[in-house]
Order: structure tokens, then sequence, then C-alpha cells
């Protein structure tokens, strides 16, 4: 595994947890989900908002902003 598909694969590892709660399209026109995760035993809720991106091409596998960036 390269530096970087380690470096994707804990980057993605953010995501585990959350729940799809809607779905929109960015101005820019890339599809956007609404993501929720219970945390304080319920009683609160973090909320992120991934954007799926792909170069025009489409010759890339993509990448998922929103999620915390990892060192």
């Amino acid at each position: 595994m390269t530096d970087n598909e380690k470096w994707m694969q804990k980057y993605y590892q953010g995501a585990v947890g959350f729940k799809v709660v809607g779905a929109t399209v960015s101005e820019d026109g890339f599809p956007t989900l609404t993501c929720r995760k219970a945390i304080d035993g319920g009683r609160k809720y973090e909320e992120i908002k991934l954007e799926v991106s792909r170069d025009e091409e489409g010759n890339g596998p993509g990448f998922l902003f929103g999620l915390p960036v990892v060192k």
C-alpha cells in the first residue's frame, strides 16, 4: 500500500459511524451528502457535509471533502 493510499484509508475512516440524512447538489454540481452521528449519549449530534468530487475527465478515484484532515 502506498503512503497516499494509507493516508486516504485513514482519512475516510472519519466517516465511520455517520448516517446519511440528506442529499443535495452543490453550487459546483457535485453530489453532497449530509451525515449525522449521535454523540454525548445521543443527546447531541455531530453533522458533516460530504461533497463528492471528481475530475472532469473521470480518470481519477474522486475525493470526499468534509472529513477532518488527518496527519
